[in-house]
């Protein structure tokens, strides 16, 4: 979070104003190195900011591929059968439906108004 380059001249500036505050005529009072100090603070809240909202994105990324996972229903010893994706065997009777997306190579047996879309 520290190293863009908006960041990294904001740190910059705020070292030079406490370097000027410092070798200055008023070194001694603690009020001018406000401009620094306030610098600093925003630096680091901005990147707690940008560090804690990454996080959750990240959870919430996770979160939907979980929901997303495929699965699809497959004819087993004669009983349909819901199975991920990951699941499917060689000799599963795949059953597509409507919107439904071929997991795997197969061969159609029976079809009724088939469309095909291959992109991917």
């Amino acid at each position: 979070q520290l190293t863009g380059f908006v960041i990294i001249l904001l740190l910059v500036a705020a070292v030079a104003s406490i370097t000027v505050n410092a070798t200055g005529p008023n070194k001694n009072d603690i009020l001018s190195y406000t401009t620094g100090k306030a610098i600093f603070v925003i630096v680091i809240l901005n990147a707690g900011i940008a560090a804690w909202t990454e996080h959750k994105a990240g959870d919430a990324l996770e979160a939907l591929s979980k929901m997303t996972q495929a699965s699809i229903y497959v004819l087993r010893d004669g009983q349909e059968v819901k199975v991920d994706v990951p699941a499917v065997v060689r000799g599963d009777v795949v059953i597509l439906g409507t919107g439904d997306v071929v997991p795997a190579d197969l061969r159609l047996v029976e079809a009724d108004d088939v469309k095909v879309s291959e992109m991917a």
